[in-house]
């Protein structure tokens, strides 16, 4: 972890604009020159209100082009790969803690962190005269917001982590003990509690432009699962009853948007839409580090992608057989089977580099992913189509401007069912749990339900956020005994070869990156945190 955290101050200052100059020029102020000092250049609100951009972006490039999904959607056993590639190894648990995927990922959010920290204690008495407090008051709530959401991403996949506060402090010391997962979601509240007390409301409308920073809402909707992976049920509830009496959120497809549905989520003009409550934000600009990989990752075949790199990871079997009900529309918005249209996939007529490109795109079997007799579908945009994609951006190794959601308001819904439920047991006919549980079943053409119980939430929240990097941490809320029989119960070979994995561990948290290990000896310790 000692490399991540920049020594001086000039340092800092400098990674902290060239973070800040990567993102879309919808919404940045960059110097024509120079790399400036907080002081002299967040001289305006205007400025300050794009300090954060980079965060939302490229700290987070390094786990998204590969191992978001490795450590998540493949260990879960919604996504697949053969043994030739590194998500193999996600696939049958034969990583190792030397694994890139695991150290990326890791130094992603204390990377994060470590930008948020900066930004912290150095922002109040560096601004302009001419910024005003409010403004400055959204920046700091978004610095809060970013590093709750990082130490929430840590927590549940390691547990015990070191809580990080101070950079020069922790750059003075840097071999120190993990602190107890109860301390660090104590950390996690208060970030989300200042950031809900000092972002600024907002009502997401057709200005989508507009919606790419998170708001007072986003960080009570984070809050509320904050709440409900602590079992907090009472918090979440009125948390989430919270963000849904705003009227901020709104479901693509539901009552109150009827004429766009849930295949609009997945289209790149509809990126910062009603239903993002947080995304992370990619350019796909023609410069590495800020674009989107998940179109070539996920693409079935290389004539809908700008590389040649298309089809690392497929369908689980597990998700293709087991997952949906007959008539879920999210399915084919999911993954795709042999005969799905897609009338907004552009793709080349053939792999020549200067093939004419075709709208429209069946998927035949002769091109399924990973032997898997499938493709996945979500992030997979095709070759650039302006009305439908808008322009790439002269892209890069097949990068794309596609959104990543971290959150949707469809699993806000689902977590308030959950919260008012209130256990793993039992059922519920509540109207207002019945009520935002069917808004979500409605969209996908299901027919709605007169009771639900935890499993009904639990196997909807696992088709409606698929390949979105929940379910491993969902399979993590369950006793370990229950998550394991799950797991060793899927099949997790290709459509010809059944395979079945034994879990020898007795928890789902990763291992440390062997790196840190080794740079802090004292990472397996654990120690109380004293809070400031």
């Amino acid at each position: 972890m000692k490399n991540i955290i920049k020594r001086s101050g000039a340092a800092a200052l400098t990674l902290l604009m060239l973070i800040s100059s990567s993102c879309s020029q919808d919404f940045l102020d960059v110097p024509a020159e120079g790399v400036p000092t907080i002081g002299n250049y967040y001289d305006s609100d205007v400025k300050l209100d794009n300090a954060s951009n980079g965060l939302y972006g490229i700290v987070w490039f390094n786990m998204n082009k590969e191992g978001f999904y490795g450590i998540t959607d493949v260990i879960s056993g919604n996504m697949y790969a053969g043994p030739y590639n590194e998500f193999g190894k996600f696939t049958d648990l034969s990583f190792t803690n030397s694994q890139s995927f695991i150290g990326d990922s890791w130094r992603s959010c204390f990377g994060a962190v470590a930008n948020c920290n900066t930004y912290i204690s150095l922002l109040p008495q560096s601004v302009g005269p001419d910024v005003s407090s409010e403004a400055l008051n959204n920046a700091l709530g978004e610095m809060h917001f970013i590093r709750a959401f990082s130490y929430f991403f840590l927590v549940r996949l390691w547990g015990n982590v070191p809580i990080i506060e101070n950079n020069a402090d922790y750059s003075k010391n840097f071999v120190i003990p993990s602190n107890p997962v109860a301390d660090v979601y104590t950390f996690i509240e208060n970030d989300l509690k200042f950031a809900i007390a000092n972002l600024r409301s907002k009502n997401r409308g057709s200005d989508y432009a507009a919606n790419a920073h998170v708001s007072s809402g986003s960080a009570k909707a984070l809050l509320a699962k904050v709440y409900l992976y602590q079992k907090k049920y009472d918090l979440a509830r009125a948390m989430a009853q919270e963000v849904i009496n705003s009227g901020e959120f709104k479901l693509l497809g539901g009552d109150e948007l009827p004429t766009k549905s849930f295949a609009d989520l997945w289209l790149q003009k509809n990126n910062n839409n009603e239903e993002s409550i947080f995304s992370w934000q990619w350019t796909g600009a023609g410069t590495y580090f800020e674009g989107n990989f998940s179109n070539t990752l996920f693409a079935p075949e290389n004539r809908l992608v700008e590389t040649s790199y298309s089809g690392q990871i497929a369908p689980s079997q597990d998700l293709i057989h087991n997952v949906y009900e007959p008539g879920d529309k999210r399915r084919a918005e999911t993954f795709m089977l042999p005969g799905d249209y897609y009338p907004n996939l552009t793709y080349a007529q053939t792999l020549a580099v200067d093939s004419p490109k075709l709208l429209g795109y069946t998927f035949e079997e002769a091109n399924q992913a990973q032997n898997s007799g499938s493709g996945l579908k979500k992030y997979v945009i095709g070759k650039e189509n302006l009305p439908i994609t808008g322009p790439f951006n002269a892209p890069f190794n097949g990068e794309s401007s596609m959104n990543s959601y971290m959150m949707r308001y469809a699993e806000l819904l689902l977590i308030h069912a959950e919260a008012i439920l209130g256990s793993q047991s039992g059922s519920t006919s509540d109207p207002a749990a019945l009520k935002s549980f069917n808004a979500v079943r409605k969209r996908a053409g299901l027919p709605i339900k007169a009771s639900i119980s935890f499993d009904d939430i639990f196997k909807e929240r696992r088709a409606e956020l698929a390949c979105e990097g929940d379910y491993y941490f969902d399979l993590g809320r369950l006793p370990f005994a229950q998550a394991k029989a799950i797991l060793e119960a899927q099949n997790r070979g290709d459509k010809q070869t059944p395979k079945h994995i034994t879990i020898s561990a007795s928890n789902l948290l990763l291992p440390y990156p062997a790196d840190d290990l080794i740079k802090n000896p004292k990472l397996t310790e654990v120690a109380p945190y004293t809070f400031k």
